[in-house]
């Protein structure tokens, strides 16, 4: 066993602070009566970027900034009747696979969990959360999962990738995060993970007094086009370079197709993996030859713009008055899309004329029931569902599966190198004749 090594994300500030009594009451402060650490041999690893093992006492422990086959001291943070979380402060037996952070704010400005792992491990990790995902909550068998999911695409360059970020500035000038768990400011001078482009908007507005409560910084990776808000208004006596703000909109392309993007629309903050990701869910819609694809929660006609010249009919169905105004521009060109406005879960159902193939990027949430009943009911035959979130992804999943459909490939993409987020694009087929 190696000696003890403090982890050095936590050596001069200490480890992160507790989460707070959750809205149910089932979580709770440890700040007055801290419990004594516990000595943790992490043998798995799940969802929030946290390792598991298991506590003296038998219960499962999730431990953040630690590592599969990793012994560690971790410091309780919240105590259930079944199970603990904690945070590593102390390396008693390192992987091969932790290595140095090289972000100095990682582990208080809580935006990355998972610098200390090395990149090849992250893409191994975020793979198996997926599959114990559809193991525990879709029912899959190992078997059927084994053949189902493929290896997580990585980046060549998982650093400078994120093109979209939101910035809190206080009155002083300062500009930067919440820490991690508080409502604490913590000045960030550079972000590791942030586009090139966004760091140097930030060392230009870096304590120079604007006049601004937060500041948004968007970047066209593939256009050089920015969109920086709000408006800034600079204080007497600022020291900064003129930063051009306030724009209303910014455009950017994905397989060299345009779009408009207005502050208010959600846009892919990794255009690099976008490209792939995006490429992915076409090939899968185009495979099944449809003559009608409906597009739900379009968006700003991500999917629809990059379809429409290769389909008979696309129709988008969005509820973002602000994505709408985007998508009726960067699908004008475009006479065989239909735009509808307004909820999926209330339009979808009996839609005419009815789909060949739908493809949905629902929210974190996933899909309501109602919607997965209206595509079963459908005359779909086909399903390309691009999700943010393996646990609601395997819970619908299993739906579509009692539904007469059947999964065809699971393809995790790494939108979010560093992070825990993860990215799928899945397909499915409809092996059952509809009721």
């Amino acid at each position: 066993m190696t000696s003890p090594a403090t982890i050095p994300l936590f050596a001069a500030s200490g480890p992160p602070e507790p989460v707070p009594l959750g809205r149910h009451g089932k979580r709770r402060w440890l700040v007055d009566r801290p419990l004594e650490p516990v000595e943790v041999e992490c043998t798995g690893f799940t969802t929030g970027g946290r390792a598991v093992g298991k506590a003296p006492d038998g219960r499962t422990v999730f431990v953040e900034y630690a590592l599969p086959g990793e012994r560690v001291i971790a410091e309780i943070t919240a105590d259930h009747p079944t199970y603990l979380e904690a945070c590593a402060i102390t390396v008693l037996r390192s992987s091969p696979e932790r290595v140095e952070p090289p972000c100095e704010y990682f582990g208080r400005c809580g935006g990355c969990q998972l610098q200390h792992a090395s990149y090849p491990e992250q893409l191994r990790l975020k793979t198996e959360v997926v599959a114990e995902q559809l193991r525990r909550i879709g029912r899959f068998s190992a078997d059927e999962v084994a053949g189902l999911v493929k290896p997580m695409i990585g980046m060549d360059d998982p650093w400078g990738y994120r093109n979209h970020l939101r910035f809190t500035v206080r009155r002083d000038g300062d500009v930067g995060y919440m820490l991690r768990g508080t409502h604490r400011f913590l000045r960030v001078d550079y972000c590791e993970i942030a586009h090139p482009r966004v760091n140097e908007v930030l060392r230009r507005v870096q304590g120079n007094t604007i006049v601004a409560h937060q500041l948004a910084i968007r970047i066209g990776e593939n256009t050089g086009e920015a969109m920086i808000q709000p408006k800034i208004d600079w204080r007497p006596g600022h020291r900064a370079a003129h930063v051009e703000s306030g724009q209303k909109t910014y455009h950017e392309s994905l397989n060299g197709i345009p779009y408009q993007i207005s502050g208010p629309a959600f846009f892919q903050v990794n255009t690099r993996q976008a490209e792939r990701l995006v490429a992915i869910a076409v090939a899968h819609v185009l495979d099944a030859a449809p003559h009608v694809v409906v597009d739900a929660y379009a968006g700003v006609g991500t999917f629809a713009g990059q379809l429409a010249d290769k389909v008979h009919h696309v129709v988008t169905i969005e509820e973002s008055a602000a994505a709408g105004v985007d998508a009726e521009a960067n699908l004008a060109q475009f006479e065989n899309v239909t735009r509808i406005t307004g909820k999926v879960e209330a339009l979808l159902p009996g839609m005419t004329p009815e789909p060949d193939v739908v493809i949905i990027d629902p929210p974190r949430a996933g899909l309501f029931p109602i919607v997965i009943e209206a595509i079963l009911a459908s005359a779909a035959r086909r399903v390309v569902y691009v999700s943010c979130d393996p646990s609601t992804l395997a819970r619908d999943l299993r739906l579509f599966v009692d539904g007469g459909f059947v999964v065809r490939e699971v393809q995790p993409v790494d939108m979010f190198p560093q992070t825990q987020h993860i990215e799928c694009v899945v397909a499915l087929d409809r092996v059952a004749p509809r009721a």
